[in-house]
């Protein structure tokens, strides 16, 4: 087989956990996002900002005062609010996919937040016992969108805005499905990214009033405390929608807690101590000195058991934070009075009873090998009491129970039906080419170079999520032959995913006393020297359910020459040959597959050729051998030091076979390969993780000539 929106919108960026953050996230941009917000507009609009939150305020002030039964406790567990929720999942089919049971869980924490049910609030420091709220409302998930149809109250939409969420919070926001008024849900968009924060929101205004955008934004690690989050993030929508309904951090409105300027700003809720703002849970912390207008009557610590703390042990809201969320709920700024409403209940379909309006389904795998089995999952909702599945090409061909597995034997492409009821009401979904098996392992030696791949055959698998530009194969150029294959990478947008995969490879027939090389060329060029574009390459033992990254180039390490328009490769030189000798016995399998990952960044086009594998003396290599030796290496060894795997960088005149050797101080060689070495450059990756930490020599030895590099491994 060779073979002009204007928008004022202040950020904020927060995150509350029970440990400290990873040093990628920041914990909160507030501030910083505000103040660069007011940076931006004119004086006239500085002047009208500023009119319009005084006026905001004072209508907060107004409203507090006009109902001091908030600042006692007399009224706790009951319900006065409920707030209409939505997730809108924005994914690249990465975990950031959340599944509807974290979302659930997320929602449930957040009750138990905001309905003082969570098992710790009795354990807050003492003086603060007294001022611990119930601030009586609920979130629940919406059961009607906006035009009445049933929703599970989440949305799901592929799109790669997902890596730069701080740049492109609009392009999220349009990402999602549907257009949810803000003023009638509590949107909650999850990402992968966000640019760098772990949450933020809007204070109520009424720049945003009902649109979409008046919701929070939240990586999906920080949603709840199951599936990918855990304890560090379970609060953080507390948090977050604590911001949403109008409450500052606890220190203030400063740019960043533990500042000492922040003892002379104040949150405007007289229960919450003055602070300078914690980042470690120290419940003896008295950082500033409480004016005499406290309510406490002494000097007391900190509270930083605060939701709105950064203090890693949330636990509590206060009474004046209670009333203040209140107030915000009924104003008309920002729409968080109508939200609420008996009306926008009825409409959200929030207490509507359970009934079944949808059926629906997943399975753990959409792709197998033969004899592989499948868990399919209902996710019909709401209310289905029986199952009735139908396989088409599965073992059993029927099921009657909630969650069955089916086993595929056969290669081909099957449809999977499932009808359900709840006594009444009967729904069903057919979904056809959902289940794709694949064909048995092709034996070794693999020699592809594109000749006769038209992918009508379906050997290569092309992965283009982003339904853009994909890899296809191109009669324009190649290494060898007529044909290779192309990624028009050219005018793609960045973050661009696109990958080839192939379908299962029969290793089982290597012994152990083997060499085994994965090899394959390409070229490449940069659009602009700052383009850092990735070349993954995965491989697979269970037929493609796990992929372990075997190779990565990454910016200049995949090619530093850069073209300014549309680049086509004109000759060998342009081709760089990779050799992957780290395919090890692990993968000797029936169902071992490789998969070429190419991630964008606004570069040039990608061309692969001649991917081969193949095992056994260096006569058998498919490649073709000339026995002319090179007249230079040009060698180089990277990364150096290096823990996991080296690179080993050289150039050869004339293909011929290369021994690469890795030996210690003392002269004894620790290992030796021989690569099967193309005119050119290659490339070749050496795995040193199992290999004890120290100073090695890496030798390269092309018939007469050697060279000699220094490799330090950690």
């Amino acid at each position: 087989m060779k073979k002009t929106l204007f928008a004022i919108v202040i950020l904020f960026s927060s995150i509350v956990s029970n440990t400290p953050f990873a040093q990628e996230i920041r914990a909160c941009d507030t501030d910083l996002k505000r103040q660069e917000f007011f940076n931006s507009l004119s004086e006239q609009e500085k002047a009208q900002y500023i009119q319009e939150r005084a006026n905001y305020q004072q209508e907060i002030k107004t409203f507090i005062q006009e109902h001091p039964e908030l600042q006692s406790s007399i009224h706790e567990k009951t319900i006065v609010y409920t707030i209409p929720v939505v997730f809108h999942i924005i994914h690249e089919n990465g975990p950031e996919n959340i599944s509807y049971e974290q979302v659930v869980d997320a929602v449930e924490h957040m009750n138990k937040d905001y309905q003082k049910s969570n098992s710790n609030w009795m354990d807050v420091v003492p003086v603060f016992l007294p001022y611990v709220a119930d601030i009586q409302i609920e979130f629940k998930l919406a059961k009607l969108d906006p035009n009445g149809n049933c929703t599970n109250g989440v949305t799901r939409t592929y799109s790669t805005q997902t890596n730069d969420g701080n740049a492109n919070r609009v392009a999220i926001v349009k990402a999602a499905q549907g257009d949810w008024p803000g003023d009638k849900y509590l949107n909650i968009f999850v990402a992968k990214d966000i640019g760098g924060a772990a949450g933020y929101t809007q204070y109520p205004n009424n720049y945003l009033g009902s649109s979409m955008s008046n919701g929070i934004h939240v990586i999906h690690n920080y949603v709840g405390g199951i599936g990918t989050s855990s304890s560090t993030g379970i609060h953080t929508l507390s948090h977050e929608a604590g911001h949403w309904l109008d409450l500052p951090h606890a220190w203030g409105d400063s740019n960043e807690p533990g500042l000492a300027g922040n003892c002379s700003t104040d949150d405007g809720i007289t229960d919450t101590p003055l602070c300078k703002g914690a980042t470690t849970c120290n419940l003896n912390m008295n950082s500033c000195v409480e004016p005499p207008s406290s309510p406490y009557g002494y000097d007391v610590v900190d509270n930083v058991e605060n939701f709105m703390e950064y203090a890693y042990c949330s636990k509590m809201f206060t009474l004046g934070q209670k009333a203040r969320m209140h107030a915000a709920l009924n104003s008309s700024v920002g729409g968080r009075n109508n939200i609420w409403k008996t009306t926008n209940l009825a409409a959200t379909g929030v207490n509507a009873p359970d009934i079944l309006c949808t059926a629906e389904f997943k399975s753990d795998y959409q792709e197998v090998c033969p004899g592989q089995p499948v868990t399919f999952q209902d996710l019909s909702y709401f209310g289905a009491t029986s199952w009735n599945w139908e396989f088409a090409g599965g073992t059993p061909a029927t099921s009657s129970i909630q969650n069955p597995t089916i086993t595929y034997n056969t290669p081909g492409t099957y449809q999977v039906k499932l009808s359900v009821s709840d006594g009444s009401t009967n729904k069903s979904i057919t979904k056809n080419a959902y289940i794709v098996v694949l064909d048995e392992g092709l034996a070794l030696p693999f020699i592809e170079g594109f000749e006769n791949q038209s992918f009508s055959d379906n050997f290569w698998m092309i992965e283009n999520p982003g339904s853009n530009n994909k890899f296809e194969t191109t009669n324009t150029t190649a290494y060898t032959g007529s044909k290779s294959i192309k990624l028009t990478n050219f005018g793609q947008p960045k973050a661009n995913i696109d990958a080839l995969v192939s379908q299962p490879i029969d290793l089982s027939s290597i012994t152990n006393t083997t060499e085994v090389t994965l090899s394959f060329r390409y070229a490449y060029r940069k659009r602009q020297a700052a383009n850092s574009e990735w070349l993954r390459v995965y491989i697979s033992k269970d037929c493609g359910n796990a992929w372990e990254v075997r190779k990565t180039l990454k910016g200049n390490s995949l090619g530093n020459d850069i073209a300014t328009s549309a680049w086509t490769p004109s000759s060998p030189s342009d081709w760089v040959t990779v050799h992957m000798i780290n395919i090890t016995s692990q993968f000797w399998i029936d169902n071992f597959r490789v998969k070429f990952e190419f991630e964008s960044d606004g570069g040039n086009n990608f061309y692969m050729d001649d991917i081969n594998i193949y095992a056994g003396d260096p006569q058998d290599d498919p490649l073709g051998i000339d026995t002319e030796n090179a007249n230079e290496l040009n060698c180089m060894v990277y990364p150096n030091p290096t823990n996991k795997a080296a690179n080993i960088s050289f150039t050869l005149n004339h293909a011929q076979n290369v021994d690469i050797q890795l030996v210690n101080l003392a002269g004894q060689v620790i290992s030796t390969d021989r690569i099967h070495a193309s005119e050119g450059k290659n490339l070749v990756m050496m795995d040193v993780d199992n290999i004890q930490a120290g100073v090695y020599l890496i030798k390269v030895i092309s018939g007469d000539t050697q060279v000699v590099k220094q490799l330090i491994i950690n």
